[in-house]
């Protein structure tokens, strides 16, 4: 899903993630006394920087020591709540909406409880679960909770500031899952037209809104607009980060989805190579975005008739994601379709039938009847990954 980062210190500005995927990342509070108070301060933004260079390991276990220290201060502390929000974060980078939720919930809870429903940091908060629950499916619930974190941001920064951005951005993403391309479209190109008057100063980065632009075009089969949209992004990334950051791989990998989808299948090829180089040595070998990236990967081969290396690539790609999202995650039941059809490709029609069939239960199990959307049937398509 859609994730923009925001820089970690300013008023409302939230965070990415992938991502994911918008996380929200907030100015840390005033510090009263030192001892722990200082020790949380240096944990906490150990934690925020480790997360920010993906390093998830070491940003949890930061934040977790911070959470320790935090049991010396009130219940009612902001900075319990903004603890929480961190390690959240760090568990949407990851994709583990399950363990992010909760995390969200509680600071949600305590930031209202001692900041008041109309504080920035609450419009955070709701923005922030507004993610995991459009990642859940549950759209009517997202929607909700993006409105009202759009309108405390009004209220707090005045209608039209650029980091209203955000909010529409994610909006927008909301519209694209549900299909309304026009409104999505619409919120989209009033992100942008916000970021572009910005001052530079106020740091809100339009690589992500641009990512998601293309792929609403390419959803449509606009792909002449969403080239150059894909390609700014990219750019963004390196002239940002350099070449081999996370949020590169995920600019390379959405790019050459876009090249499989029109059947440019070198191009695809060559860059599905580069990310997966640029993730490994920016995520990891067995992060979930190197998962991702093997697993389009592998359908492309697939369909070149390479069935002997799409093997090798589906079953990498299966391991890491059952490792990192769980066995239940629908990224994994995609794999196992794609997996599957390439097994009945091979004659092997029973271990085909078995890894379709555990594929349907993933989904079923995902299926809500209480939801006013569900998850149903994945689209056949490469997996986008939203830009951090």
């Amino acid at each position: 899903m859609t994730i923009i980062r925001q820089r970690d210190r300013g008023s409302w500005r939230q965070a990415i993630s992938l991502a994911v995927m918008l996380f929200v990342v907030l100015p840390l509070p005033a510090l009263a006394g030192s001892g722990s108070s200082d020790l949380w301060q240096t944990l906490t933004e150990a934690g925020i920087a480790a997360r920010q260079e993906a390093r998830y390991d070491d940003a949890e276990r930061l934040l977790l020591l911070a959470g320790h220290e935090t049991e010396q201060f009130t219940s009612e502390d902001p900075r319990v709540a903004v603890t929480l929000n961190q390690l959240g974060l760090v568990y949407h980078a990851q994709g583990q909406y399950a363990r992010a939720k909760p995390c969200y919930e509680q600071a949600l809870v305590r930031w209202e409880r001692a900041l008041g429903p109309e504080h920035a940091d609450v419009s955070s908060a709701l923005n922030n679960l507004a993610e995991i629950y459009l990642e859940e499916g549950d759209l009517a619930q997202a929607e909700s909770y993006y409105l009202r974190s759009l309108a405390i941001g009004e209220r707090v920064l005045g209608a039209g500031h650029p980091e209203l951005a955000v909010g529409y951005n994610n909006l927008a993403g909301l519209y694209r899952k549900q299909g309304h391309f026009a409104q999505a479209e619409a919120k989209f190109r009033l992100a942008l037209a916000l970021v572009d008057g910005a001052d530079p100063s106020a740091s809100i980065d339009p690589a992500p809104i641009l990512n998601n632009l293309a792929a609403l075009y390419k959803e449509q089969g606009v792909y002449v607009y969403a080239e150059p949209l894909y390609r700014q992004a990219l750019a963004l990334r390196r002239a940002r980060f350099g070449d081999r950051h996370p949020a590169v791989a995920i600019c390379l990998n959405n790019l050459a989805n876009l090249y499989h989808a029109q059947g440019l299948s070198e191009y695809a090829d060559r860059y599905y190579r580069e990310a997966l180089v640029v993730s490994e040595a920016g995520a990891g070998a067995e992060a979930a975005l190197t998962g991702t990236i093997l697993g389009n990967w592998a359908w492309l081969v697939h369909e070149r008739g390479l069935t002997d290396e799409a093997t090798l690539l589906y079953q990498r790609a299966l391991v890491i994601q059952q490792q990192t999202l769980g066995r239940d995650h629908p990224m994994v039941a995609m794999i196992l379709d794609r997996y599957a059809a390439l097994l009945s490709d091979l004659g092997h029609s029973l271990e085909a039938n078995r890894f379709a069939a555990r594929a349907a239960a993933i989904r079923a199990q995902q299926s809500n009847p209480s939801r006013s959307t569900v998850l149903g049937q994945p689209k056949v398509t490469s997996q986008e990954v939203p830009i951090p």
